[in-house]
C-alpha cells in the first residue's frame, strides 16, 4: 500500500437504537482487489481506540451471494469471533443492501467469513435488527476462580462481603465460548451488588487452563437474575470487565452465559431465551437477546444472538 491509500469508515452503536448508547464499533470498508496487512489492520484498531474495529471486505460488483469476509480486531491483536462486531457489522451492511434493492419489510439471509467460521445471518428490515447463527465451541474448564482472587481485585465486593452487606460463592465457572475466548461467569445476588463492581488494576491471564485452550482472552463478566421477559425469556443485568477497562456490550460473553445457564439449568432438545442488559452504569444500556438450543444430550447445538445498531459517524482514513 502506498501512504496515500484510501479506506471509508463508519463508526455505529451496537445493541441500541439511539446513538451515543450501547457499544461503539468502526467498520472499516476494504473494497474488492484491495490488499491490506493484517499489521495494517492492527495498526488502525490501535488508532481508533475503541473495544473493537471490523474490517469488512466488499464483494466484487458481480458476486451474488450475500457472504462477507470480516476480520475483527482489538487494540492489541485480531480476535477469532466478537458478538457486538458481527451484529453491527451485519446491520450495516445488510442495512445498505436493503436500501440497494429497494426491500423494506421482510428478512434477508446472508453470512459472514470469520477467523472463527462461518455465520449464518438473518436481518429484519423493519425492526433494522440482525441475528447471528454464531460460531461455537463451548469448553467449561476444570478450573474455578476463587472467591479470594475475585476479592483480590474486586475491594468493594470484599469489603461489603465482610460486612456481611452481600454472600459470595466459593468460586466461579471459567468458560469459553471458542477457542481465544474465555469469560469468568460471576452470578451475584442483587442490582446493589451489581454496582459495587469495579475497573481491576489488571487483566486476567490464566496459564492453567485446559490443556490447548490457554492462548485466550480473558474477561470477567458479573450478572445478576432480573426475572422473567414477556416471551418468558431469563432477563439478567450484566457487566464485563477486563482489567482497567469495562465493555458496554459484549456479544461473546453474552453467548457464553447463555450457553453456560442452558448446559446447568436447561433440558435436552429444551429452547431457552435470554434477555441482557449491559452498560446501564456506564451510561450506554445495551439491549443484547440470545437464543439457545440445546440436543438431546444437553450440549449446545445453536446460539442465536440478536441485536440492533444506529450509525453515528463516517469518513475516510489513510494509510
Amino acid at each position: 500500500m502506498t501512504p496515500t491509500t484510501q479506506l471509508e469508515f463508519v463508526t455505529v452503536d451496537v445493541f441500541t437504537s439511539q446513538p451515543y448508547e450501547g457499544n461503539p464499533l468502526a467498520i472499516v470498508r476494504i473494497p474488492h482487489g484491495r490488499s491490506v496487512s493484517q499489521e495494517e489492520k492492527q495498526t488502525i484498531a490501535r488508532e481508533f481506540n475503541l473495544s473493537e474495529t471490523a474490517f469488512l471486505h466488499e464483494k466484487s460488483g458481480g458476486a451474488q451471494e450475500d457472504a462477507w469476509t470480516v476480520d475483527i480486531f482489538i487494540t492489541t491483536k485480531e480476535l477469532p469471533f466478537a458478538g457486538h462486531p458481527t451484529v453491527g457489522t451485519a446491520c450495516y451492511v445488510l442495512g445498505r443492501t436493503a436500501q440497494e434493492r429497494g426491500v423494506r419489510d421482510g428478512v434477508i439471509e446472508a453470512s459472514f467469513k470469520l477467523k472463527a467460521g462461518p455465520v449464518g445471518l438473518r436481518y429484519d428490515v423493519a425492526k433494522r435488527t440482525a441475528r447471528a447463527d454464531i460460531p461455537h465451541d463451548v469448553h467449561i474448564h476444570k478450573k474455578r476462580w476463587t472467591r479470594d482472587e475475585l476479592f483480590a481485585l474486586q475491594s468493594r465486593l470484599a469489603e461489603a462481603f465482610q460486612q456481611s452487606v452481600i454472600r459470595a460463592r466459593e468460586d466461579y465457572p471459567i468458560v469459553s465460548i471458542v477457542k481465544g475466548m474465555t469469560f469468568v461467569l460471576v452470578e451475584l445476588e442483587s442490582l446493589e451488588a451489581l454496582s459495587l463492581v469495579s475497573l481491576a488494576s489488571h487483566a486476567l491471564k490464566f496459564d492453567d487452563l485446559d490443556e490447548g485452550w490457554s492462548d485466550t482472552f480473558v474477561g470477567v463478566y458479573f450478572f445478576v437474575r432480573t426475572g422473567k421477559g414477556k416471551d418468558g425469556s431469563t432477563a439478567v443485568r450484566t457487566r464485563m470487565i477486563e482489567g482497567p477497562l469495562e465493555d458496554p456490550a459484549t456479544g461473546s460473553a453474552a453467548s457464553d452465559l447463555a450457553a453456560y445457564l442452558s448446559i446447568v439449568e436447561g433440558k435436552a432438545s429444551e429452547t431457552l431465551k435470554y434477555e441482557i442488559i449491559q452498560g446501564v452504569e456506564m451510561g450506554r444500556r445495551s439491549e443484547i437477546f440470545l437464543e439457545t438450543v440445546l440436543s438431546e444430550n444437553k450440549s449446545i447445538s445453536k446460539i442465536y444472538l440478536e441485536g440492533g445498531s444506529v450509525q453515528v459517524m463516517e469518513g475516510r482514513l489513510t494509510i
